[in-house]
């Protein structure tokens, strides 16, 4: 199991306690492809419950979960989070 897939795994464990529904966790190509699509949702379902974030830049959206993505998408993309 990845480093992203324990994230999303962690994530949907939050939102099982919340009634929300979970994220999916599809089978990508690599993980880095899996990590931003789910940050891609994780990030349109966070502006549906917080409407005052659109008006933001994504990078300052204050979000524990979200900002632990981004931090795994910067490590993935940088080649250090393999």
């Amino acid at each position: 199991m990845t480093e992203t897939e324990k994230m999303v795994r962690e994530i949907n464990g939050f939102f099982k306690q919340i009634g929300e529904e979970e994220l999916p966790l599809p089978e990508e190509k690599s993980e880095l492809e899996l990590l931003r699509n789910i940050k891609a949702e994780y990030t349109r379902r966070l502006l549906r419950k917080i409407p005052k974030y659109k008006s933001l830049p994504p990078d300052l959206i204050p979000d524990m979960f979200l900002d632990a993505l981004r931090n795994r998408e910067r490590k993935l993309a940088s080649g250090a989070g393999k």
